[in-house]
């Protein structure tokens, strides 16, 4: 259906994510805070609703852009969806190629999310006072050599602790979280444990082992179904089970909820400090 664009008054298309002539966001397209895209679409309806200024973020949505430095996604011509990454020597990454568009989206959608959680992370930090680190002078010299040495090792484990947690990110290749369907069985993932639906207990439970394509990043997205549950899954919702267990870091909440609009920071001023240089572009993800 056409509508008329609020600002420049041009005809469009009610699903536009902006207007094609002007740019605007268009307000009639909208998504719940709660729900995490599952199209393209909406996909480029949820950034444009947060004035996110993608090309400059290097991720292209709905586009098999060549260049390089990028993420992005698009539909081939073979009814494939493509989830890519270009390194910084153009060297192309393929994160996932498949029929599950929802499986695609939710891909590149979290990478997204980490990419600005790292970045408005950093900006917090960047935000506070900075304490007054002068030494009060003391004569005991003994004394204040063992301290810096205590406080040297401490950081030390902390820059390891942090190395090795980004080894672990960027080694992981496990399935995503959410539902999966297989051979008539629905499952979900839960930050690499798996549980299963048990019709007979109408209930979810715990399962030591999954069938071997689950468990394998390149074939587990041709059962994947969603992060969000929907009545059509033949089980009950997960998050509403004794298993869900919400995460402490990179949670929805931190994205989706009203205090994304809230944070002055990240409203749409706040994307012109956006540093794409930030981003590890020699790895595969």
């Amino acid at each position: 259906m056409k509508i008329k664009c609020e600002y420049c008054e041009q005809m469009i298309e009610d699903t536009d994510p902006q207007c094609p002539y002007c740019g605007a966001v268009n307000e009639n397209v909208k998504r719940g805070a709660s729900q995490v895209p599952t199209t393209i679409d909406e996909l480029k309806s949820f950034c444009a609703a947060h004035n996110m200024p993608l090309e400059k973020m290097r991720f292209f949505i709905g586009e098999d852009y060549k260049g390089a430095r990028a993420f992005g996604i698009f539909q081939d011509g073979n009814g494939d969806f493509v989830v890519y990454k270009n390194k910084d020597n153009g060297q192309r990454a393929v994160r996932y190629k498949g029929k599950d568009e929802a499986y695609a989206v939710n891909e590149i959608y979290q990478k997204l999310k980490s990419e600005v959680l790292d970045r408005k992370g950093g900006q917090r930090n960047a935000s506070q006072p900075v304490q007054n680190t002068q030494p009060v002078r003391n004569n005991n010299k003994r004394r204040r050599s063992r301290k810096s040495r205590g406080l040297s090792i401490s950081t030390i484990v902390t820059v390891i602790c942090v190395i090795a947690l980004l080894i672990y990110a960027a080694c992981d290749d496990s399935p995503s979280s959410g539902y999966y369907s297989y051979d008539g069985d629905t499952y979900y993932n839960q930050n690499g444990s798996w549980y299963m639906y048990d019709s007979g207990l109408d209930d979810w439970t715990t399962v030591d082992t999954v069938p071997e394509e689950l468990n394998d990043d390149d074939s587990a997205g041709d059962y994947y179904q969603s992060i969000s549950y929907t009545d059509d899954m033949g089980a009950t919702d997960f998050q509403e089970s004794d298993y869900y267990v919400e995460t402490s870091s990179y949670d929805d909440d931190d994205w989706d909820s009203d205090s994304w609009d809230s944070d002055d920071s990240w409203d749409s001023g706040g994307w012109d400090d956006w540093d794409s240089g930030s981003t590890d572009w020699d790895s595969d993800w």
